[in-house]
């Protein structure tokens, strides 16, 4: 399982640190606020688009065979960026929202696939960790290339990144069976979104991860360049402690992640509120400077917690002859919803301010609170049917 976890490592170095410098590279291009929200949300929007087909070839093709491409279009990707530059942004944004829509999903299908039932939420929470790793050195060294202007380091850099996965991909246990099963007609496509409306479960999971990842979406795209262009605390140090949380949370809190199939309301509840204090506390930022560094705290925690909470539950809910299909289209809502974090909310940067944009994220963190407890599930069954707590 280190092999898995190391690659899904270094893979997301390369995103960690150009989602860092592609704003800043395109503000300083003269790219309004708009534009780059759009920029930054293509590359979820492709992956949105593919989940669910990227659910069916992995199960068609075996998780080891479609990892095995997913490296060299990795590659190929990275390696664009470092030939053609900043003209590339947008489509280097394509490439890797395709690559990553695969990606993603083969690597959830294959930790569920190789771990044991009563050790999948641990598994889930040490595979996110392993994404998030990234973020405690990404942001920082990203921000430490562009202040000191080290073009050629940071071309280095992503040449390296484009090749290192490949390494960990040789001895990973990445599982080569196929499912016979998989069907891959448009049919079997509707016939599975046919499933997913009447899976409680997976509706309620997919409106609350929905709403988180567009919060998450917001900040990614926007936060940086807000504490360097507002010279608002120090840019590095916010993304580091945040990283910091975030990997903490996820190592001490993994045994904590209900793994029994059920829904747990309280449990989400402390993850959504841990998101509105997050952002709300950088609303109120011009009145009280020095609540900075705790936002971090907060959207840390947040970040850490909802992803693997509601992979965990789907892993138990979806029916497993359908699975890599429903487990595509849930996660196909948080590419939707973290493409609409920052397609929406560079408009309100633009048109309003940042601190409406995050009043508005707090809003929507509001809103989604309020359906977790609305939701009613009803009592999980062995067939594997939705469930609730």
């Amino acid at each position: 399982m280190i092999q898995m976890y190391g690659l899904a490592m270094f893979y997301f170095t390369a995103n960690a640190v150009l989602t860092v410098i592609f704003p800043l590279q395109a503000s300083a291009g003269g790219m309004p606020e708009a534009e780059i929200g759009i920029m930054m949300g293509m590359y979820m929007f492709v992956c949105m688009i593919l989940r669910p087909w990227a659910g069916q070839m992995v199960g068609k093709h075996s998780v080891f065979t479609i990892m095995k491409w997913l490296l060299v279009g990795h590659a190929i990707a990275l390696l664009l960026y470092v030939i053609v530059g900043v003209s590339s942004l947008y489509l280097v944004r394509i490439l890797q929202g395709v690559v990553t829509a695969f990606f993603s999903m083969a690597m959830q299908i294959g930790v569920a696939d190789v771990l044991r039932d009563e050790d999948r939420g641990q598994g889930m929470a040490m595979y996110s960790l392993s994404t998030v790793l990234p973020g405690l050195y990404g942001p920082a060294l990203a921000l430490l290339l562009w202040s000191q202007q080290s073009h050629t380091t940071l071309m280095l850099l992503i040449v390296s990144l484009a090749f290192l996965p490949l390494l960990f991909f040789i001895k990973s246990p990445l599982p080569k069976t196929k499912n016979d099963n998989t069907s891959f007609t448009l049919h079997e496509m509707f016939k599975a979104f046919g499933t997913a409306r009447k899976n409680k479960g997976l509706v309620t999971s997919s409106i609350i991860m929905l709403l988180g990842a567009s919060v998450f979406g917001a900040l990614s795209a926007f936060l940086p360049l807000f504490l360097i262009t507002t010279k608002t605390g120090n840019a590095a140090f916010y993304l580091f402690l945040q990283a910091i949380v975030v990997v903490t949370s996820r190592f001490l809190f993994r045994k904590y992640i209900p793994s029994d199939g059920n829904w747990h309301p309280k449990f989400m509840a402390i993850v959504l509120v841990s998101s509105i204090m997050g952002t709300t506390l950088l609303a109120v930022l011009p009145h009280i400077n020095y609540l900075l560094y705790s936002s971090a705290i907060f959207n840390g925690i947040a970040t850490a917690m909802l992803y693997p909470t509601l992979t965990t539950h789907i892993s138990f809910v979806v029916p497993d002859a359908q699975r890599h299909i429903l487990l595509g289209i849930f996660l196909a809502s948080y590419d939707l919803g973290f493409s609409l974090g920052g397609f929406m909310m560079g408009f309100v940067i633009q048109y309003v301010s940042y601190q409406a944009m995050f009043i508005t994220c707090s809003i929507v963190g509001i809103v989604a609170l309020i359906y977790n407890f609305a939701a009613t599930l009803p009592p999980r069954e062995d067939e594997g049917e939705p469930v609730n707590s």
